[in-house]
């Protein structure tokens, strides 16, 4: 297994879910792909350069995680595909 960096823009906003909420979301679907969640970092509620899907504001996650390579095809696909997440982005890290 390789360690990974997540980070996640999360919609924000009334009909949004909570980070509580997400990140319990978070650590099924990547325990379900074989991984282990490690630290996790909220940034907190930022303004975006540009709306995306009609939002100016965002809560920014951060996460370490611990990923088989098979998992990570699978996890980003639940992420794209998840409409709570405006952008990810995972990337190996050292």
């Amino acid at each position: 297994m390789r360690i990974y960096d997540l980070t996640i823009i999360l919609k924000s906003g009334e009909k949004a879910v909570s980070g509580e909420k997400f990140g319990e979301q978070m650590e099924k679907t990547v325990i379900a792909v074989g991984g282990k969640l490690g630290k996790m970092t909220e940034m907190g509620r930022k303004q975006m350069a540009y709306k995306i899907n009609g939002q100016s504001e965002a809560e920014y996650t951060n996460w370490t995680l611990e990923l088989p390579e098979s998992g990570v095809l699978q996890l980003d696909k639940k992420l794209s595909v998840d409409k709570n997440v405006l952008r990810h982005l995972l990337v190996r890290s050292n």
